[in-house]
C-alpha cells in the first residue's frame, strides 16, 4: 500500500545540497513537477527547425564542440565550485545551459566562443543556485584573464536570449536527492540513506561531463540509473522486496515507463563505464 503523505515534515540536507523541510507528499509533488519541466529543457527542443540543412561557408570555417573540450570545461567548472565550496549541482545547471545554447547555434562555434560561453553559463548557474556572490573579476582570473567582465556580461545576455530565459533546469543530482528521500525511513538507517545518496550523486556528477548524456537520457532516467547501481553496490538493510517496491514507486511518480527500460539500461551501463574509467 502506498503512503504519500505524513503529517510532519523533515529537514533534509545532503552535504552542500540543501533540500529543506518536506513532507513525503511534497517530495512526490516536486518530482512530478521536475519530470514535467525536464522535457521543456530537452536538448532537441533547442535545435533549430532547419538544423539538418547544409552549413554556410562561414559556419564550415568554425568547428563543432569537441567532446574532450566539453569534458575539460566541466572539470574546470567543478574546480571553481569546489574552490568556493558551492554545490556541484551548479555545474550540472551550467553545462545544461551550455549545451542548449550551442544547440541553438547548430553546435558550430570557435574556441573563443566556447570558453566565453562556459564562463557565462557558469555565472548564470551560480546566481540561480547559490546565495554567494562571485565577482566577475574573480571569474575572469579563473578564466586566465582571456575575457573582461563586460564581455562575460554581454555573453550572458546572449545566452539568456537564445534560451528564452529557460535557465533553471532540473538536474540528475536534484532528481537523485528527491528519489533517495522516498526510501522508506522505517526500513533503512539514515546513514545508509546518506551512503546511497553520496553514491548516486557521484554517478550523476560523472554524467555531467559525458556528452553521451546530452541527448540520450533525461535527468530523471540518469538519476534512476544511478540509484539502481547504488542499491546494487551499497550495503543496506533493505530487503529485496522493499527495494523492488521502492523502485516501482519511484518509476510511477517520475513517469519512467517500461518502454524506457532500454534508456535506463543504456544510462546504467554508461555510468558503470564512467565509474570504472574514473577509478583507474
Amino acid at each position: 500500500m502506498e503512503h504519500e503523505s505524513h503529517g510532519s515534515s523533515s529537514h533534509f540536507c545532503f552535504g552542500r545540497d540543501e533540500i529543506g523541510h518536506l513532507t513525503r507528499e511534497c517530495i512526490v509533488d516536486r518530482l512530478t513537477t521536475m519530470t514535467q519541466t525536464e522535457r521543456v529543457y530537452a536538448y532537441h527542443r533547442f535545435l533549430p527547425i532547419d538544423h539538418n540543412r547544409n552549413h554556410t561557408s562561414a559556419e564550415r570555417s568554425t568547428v563543432s564542440i569537441n567532446h574532450k573540450w566539453r569534458a575539460s570545461i566541466c572539470k574546470w567548472s567543478y574546480n571553481v565550485t569546489d574552490y568556493f565550496d558551492m554545490s556541484r549541482e551548479v555545474v550540472a545547471i551550467s553545462m545544461k545551459l551550455f549545451d542548449n545554447y550551442f544547440a541553438t547555434r547548430r553546435c558550430v562555434c570557435d574556441k573563443g566562443l566556447i570558453l566565453l560561453a562556459s564562463i557565462a553559463t557558469l555565472h548564470i548557474a551560480i546566481k540561480i543556485r547559490e546565495s554567494v556572490v562571485i565577482r566577475l573579476e574573480t571569474l575572469c582570473r579563473f578564466g586566465r584573464g582571456y575575457f573582461t567582465p563586460d564581455q562575460i556580461t554581454r555573453m550572458e545576455l546572449v545566452v539568456l536570449t537564445h534560451l528564452t530565459w529557460l535557465v533553471n533546469p532540473p538536474t540528475a543530482i536534484a532528481f537523485a536527492a528527491h528519489m533517495i528521500l522516498l526510501l522508506p525511513s522505517e526500513k533503512i538507517d539514515p546513514g545508509e540513506r546518506e551512503d546511497l545518496y553520496e553514491s548516486s550523486r557521484y554517478l550523476a556528477e560523472l554524467s555531467v561531463a559525458d556528452s553521451f548524456f546530452i541527448d540520450r537520457a533525461l535527468p530523471s532516467v540518469t538519476a534512476f540509473a544511478s540509484i539502481l547501481i547504488s542499491l546494487e553496490e551499497c550495503v543496506t538493510t533493505l530487503s529485496s522486496e522493499a527495494k523492488t517496491e521502492y523502485l516501482q514507486f519511484v518509476k510511477r511518480k517520475t513517469g519512467i515507463s517500461d518502454r524506457q527500460t532500454g534508456n535506463v539500461m543504456n544510462a546504467k551501463n554508461r555510468l558503470r563505464l564512467l565509474k570504472a574509467c574514473n577509478e583507474e
